[in-house]
């Protein structure tokens, strides 16, 4: 799956971004990251600064979503 089929989600203890597939956040929560790490929050594109971009992108998000 490209990126852009993906959002970004935030585990709010860690702070770390993950990828949450779009059709996923798009329903309620819980959402789970593609790793399979529940988040509290979804927003914004992976493919941006609150995903890839941030400070934290978690590993296995990105393995997973970028192959």
């Amino acid at each position: 799956m490209a990126g852009s089929d993906h959002v970004a989600g935030r585990d709010q203890e860690t702070g770390r971004a993950h990828a949450v597939p779009r059709d996923v956040a798009d329903g309620p929560a819980p959402w789970l990251g593609v790793c399979g790490v529940p988040v509290g929050v979804v927003q914004g594109s992976w493919a941006g600064p609150r995903g890839l971009g941030s400070a934290d992108p978690c590993p296995d998000c990105r393995r997973l979503v970028l192959g």
